[in-house]
């Protein structure tokens, strides 16, 4: 029965696999760095074998290559109790696969995941000139660039004549919720911090409407300084984030209409708002009724 109970504590504890993110630079980054978070790239054997330690078990393996223990059991043809031998090979299923759409290219797989198209050819061992067939799955990697969004340490500040240059457009966006804005967009502390978007203070319990129409790019938590946060493409130019909220509404690559309730934010938390305009950070009251 203990056995049962811990079988199916580490199905839901690793349960959680590598989803895909949004669109990213060309340039290779191998290691990036979100406001003093590592992403660590996972050290998942090439080959996908993997020797198995003295004492290791199939929870172990599955925790350190988050891949769920039934995957391994199954790919395996394992039999209870499950046991290892030490030099042991096994067979590691690659947690996160891409099954190519018909004209789809490497840059448009790694707009999709938010990864390094040369880490897309690397990984799976891929040639010049690189044209890609409808179907065939394809190896994504597992670290992600964050930096898309600018989620990274500032040393140099925009001064505030160049932001407010930035010419008014036609309204398009909305706010995401109603309240006082406690942070407006551009430095902050005598100019050696800049803010990338708006923090929104409510005062009750609210619903966080989508900005505009588009497709969830990302949801996700534990980002340093940001927390929970739901990030929306629109076109090929802008992309909304919503940050430090408190629940979510909306799964990744869902579509949502402009105003459509896509999370929560409780009382008397403030809601972190951005426009990102080319994966640059422009003033939210610019494009904003």
């Amino acid at each position: 029965m203990k056995f049962l109970f811990n079988f199916f504590l580490l199905i839901i504890i690793t349960g959680c696999n590598p989803d895909p993110i949004f669109p990213l630079s060309k340039k290779n980054t191998s290691n990036v760095v979100v406001k003093n978070f590592s992403i660590e790239k996972l050290d998942f054997p090439k080959d996908e074998y993997v020797s198995v330690d003295e004492n290791q078990t199939i929870y172990d393996l599955a925790n350190t290559y988050n891949i769920l223990p039934q995957e391994i059991i199954r790919a395996n043809n394992l039999s209870p109790p499950y046991e290892l031998s030490k030099g042991q090979q096994i067979y590691l299923p690659y947690p996160l696969m891409h099954k190519v759409k018909q004209n789809q290219n490497i840059y448009d797989i790694s707009m999709i995941y938010a990864v390094s198209q040369s880490d897309i050819v690397e990984l799976n061992s891929l040639r010049k000139p690189y044209k890609l067939i409808p179907d065939i799955d394809l190896k994504i990697p597992l670290n992600k660039d964050y930096s898309v969004i600018g989620l990274v340490n500032k040393t140099k500040i925009v001064k505030q004549s160049n932001i407010a240059s930035i010419p008014k457009i036609k309204s398009k966006f909305l706010f995401p919720v109603n309240g006082k804005m406690i942070k407006d967009f551009g430095p902050f502390d005598n100019g050696n911090q800049h803010n990338d978007g708006v923090d929104i203070l409510v005062s009750s319990d609210q619903s966080i409407i989508a900005s505009m129409s588009g497709k969830v790019a990302f949801v996700g938590s534990n980002l340093k300084s940001f927390g929970k946060m739901i990030l929306i493409k629109h076109d090929s130019q802008f992309v909304t984030a919503y940050a430090r909220i408190n629940e979510f509404n909306v799964m990744e690559g869902e579509l949502v209409k402009k105003g459509q309730v896509i999370g929560k934010i409780y009382k008397n938390n403030s809601v972190h708002f951005q426009i990102r305009k080319s994966r640059n950070p422009v003033n939210p009251n610019l494009y904003i009724n």
